[in-house]
């Protein structure tokens, strides 16, 4: 009886066990472990059998191996950034630091090529690969290679591609020496626009309309973050650019400009009826007090039609579409794209004023309080573009 049960028993177990065998004669590791001694550490040997992994020797990242390095002497090896690269970099990413050094800082291959193309001087350029290296001619810069952990926190996450990480420090662009000729007559003012992409986009489009120059005012965002040196694309490196400028400055500039000018028209243009609205009741104010240096706060918030167009029959300021602004009476031209909601300025007011600056508005669907800014830039500028060159003003 007693033995017949463990017949029984040890039936079912045979097959089972056999059947495990099968998968521990295939396991990479069967004759060089003893499965039955550790089960635990061995239990995936016996339903999941391993497979014979196969290394690929990754070519031109290989930090810490000096027979990479002797291939390239003119690449040095960091571990870490420290000491005078971290100034070095973080100077050419803050404004302060960049107006102070005159150093920009790129990042990713796309935008280092094509200032490379552009002819823009490097001074360090750091990567995680050398073989990123190989496709730029970067002249006398100084190279490092570095672990990726290093130079990941230097870069934004669209700059960490799985070819490596690539980032420069290079000198900022002269806009003195930037190529003028040929171009249209137009400088592009663009004013209090914070959004990196939307600053980006403007310049992008000012470059491909062919402007002079490109000119941001105080409170706008920082010209060379990255992510508006992406949205550019390559802009950067061809116009003439000045930032941060006071409208006195901007005033100032235009009186001495080199170019003969006998017919200046000053257009200003948001995607905010609202910001129309702040500049007639600034207007009204900055006459009212005589020139008195002060702010002017945009405190109505009714933007409607009805009510700007009652505002503007008041004004000084003629206020039209975009498509009906007149250029036949003049031959320089200064567009401002605004995106101005806190205060309307003395000065600000003082220079549209005294150029008796046209409001060039976009016509909105009912309901509708803003569009982006470049919707309005862009329709200006190629107004100005399709004019300018068809009747050749």
């Amino acid at each position: 009886m007693a033995a017949s049960m463990r017949h029984n028993f040890i039936k079912p177990i045979i097959p089972m066990y056999a059947h495990n065998m099968h998968f521990r004669n295939k396991s990479s590791n069967a004759n060089s472990t003893n499965e039955m001694k550790n089960p635990k550490e061995n239990a995936g040997h016996y339903f999941h059998p391993r497979k014979n992994q196969k290394y690929k020797k990754v070519q031109g990242s290989s930090i810490g191996k000096s027979n990479l390095l002797q291939s390239y002497p003119g690449v040095r090896q960091l571990d870490e950034i420290t000491g005078d690269h971290v100034n070095e970099l973080v100077d050419s990413k803050s404004a302060a630091g960049i107006e102070k050094t005159q150093t920009i800082f790129l990042e990713g291959e796309k935008i280092i090529r094509q200032a490379v193309k552009a002819g823009i001087h490097f001074k360090s350029v750091y990567t995680t690969e050398v073989k990123l290296l190989e496709k730029l001619e970067l002249g006398e810069a100084q190279q490092y290679i570095t672990k990726v952990k290093a130079l990941k926190s230097w870069v934004s996450q669209k700059a960490v591609e799985s070819d490596g990480i690539i980032c420069a420090v290079a000198q900022k662009p002269d806009p003195s020496v930037s190529e003028t000729e040929n171009r249209l007559p137009v400088t592009v003012v663009m004013d209090r626009i914070t959004d990196p992409w939307t600053a980006g986009v403007l310049l992008r489009t000012a470059h491909g309309v062919g402007c002079r120059r490109f000119v941001t005012t105080k409170g706008c965002c920082n010209m060379w973050d990255s992510e508006v040196l992406t949205a550019s694309d390559g802009s950067h490196f061809y116009m003439p650019i000045q930032t941060n400028l006071s409208w006195n400055v901007l005033k100032q500039n235009g009186e001495a400009e080199e170019y003969t000018c006998t017919r200046r028209k000053v257009i200003f243009t948001s995607a905010r009826p609202m910001t129309f609205q702040a500049i007639l009741k600034a207007e009204e104010k900055f006459l009212t007090d005589n020139l008195e240096d002060e702010d002017t706060d945009a405190l109505d918030n009714d933007s409607s039609p009805t009510s700007l167009s009652k505002s503007a029959e008041k004004s000084g300021f003629q206020l039209t579409n975009f498509n009906e602004v007149d250029l036949s009476n003049a031959d320089d031209f200064t567009l401002i794209i605004s995106d101005d909601t806190l205060k309307v300025s003395n000065q600000k007011i003082k220079f549209l004023y005294e150029n008796d600056a046209v409001l060039a508005s976009v016509p909105m669907t009912s309901g509708l309080t803003k569009l982006n800014p470049t919707v309005p830039g862009t329709l200006m500028l190629y107004h100005l573009l399709g004019q300018l060159t068809s009747n050749k003003v």
